[in-house]
């Protein structure tokens, strides 16, 4: 699927309908580490600087901790997601948009969290992203992402019911293209976390804009 708007659609719809139910795939006791690693990308980050959240859903838990101590934008293509977000974290402010056709002035955020989204577009154009997060990113900033680390070119499956798009490289391959972007890797890991019942690895990547 490499038509940018149907598949925009496609995800927005997508989340859109699910809301509830992944909002409700994290359990107590089976937290998800995203927390722990948004520690280490704010770690030094000035109090008050420009940071963003990418793909934020409904905001919680990731925009509500990053906003606690700077000014944090949440981006979402779910206009359904971007409503709860505004609700459980009124101090951020929120855009509905697509990743693929966002857009930020260079320099303006000291660090960026990507959870999730990534590879909700077409691997051809993951390193026109990570370009992107890198020129938006001030010298020195932080960028975290997750992907998943299968290599997966392009396909629609059955996500929470609903038809969902996803695709990506290899862990390899995305480290370097990571690293082209003009990114060093501070560090790598891939790990599991429990998706209601369901297992799922991701490969964590935090890097620094050289």
């Amino acid at each position: 699927m490499d038509d940018r708007t149907e598949r925009s659609a496609l995800v927005e719809r997508g989340y859109d309908v699910v809301a509830d139910r992944y909002a409700s795939l994290e359990v107590a006791g089976r937290e998800w580490p995203r927390l722990a690693w948004l520690a280490k990308l704010l770690d030094g980050v000035p109090e008050g600087a420009r940071v963003l959240d990418l793909g934020c859903g409904n905001g919680v838990p990731a925009t509500r901790a990053m906003a606690q101590r700077h000014a944090a934008t949440g981006v979402d293509v779910s206009g359904a997601q971007v409503e709860r977000a505004r609700r459980n974290v009124p101090e951020a402010e929120f855009v509905h948009a697509d990743l693929s056709e966002v857009g930020f002035a260079d320099g303006t955020f000291a660090a960026i969290a990507a959870f999730y989204v990534i590879d909700h577009l077409p691997r051809e154009h993951h390193a026109e992203v990570l370009a992107r997060l890198h020129r938006w990113l001030a010298p020195g900033g932080r960028l975290l992402f997750t992907i998943e680390p299968e290599d997966e070119p392009g396909i629609v499956g059955d996500w929470l019911g609903e038809p969902m798009f996803f695709s990506q490289y290899d862990a390899e391959t995305t480290l370097g293209l990571v690293r082209d972007a003009g990114f060093e890797i501070l560090e790598r890991s891939v790990a599991s976390q429990y998706e209601g019942d369901h297992e799922v690895a991701y490969l964590w990547v935090l890097a620094q804009r050289r």
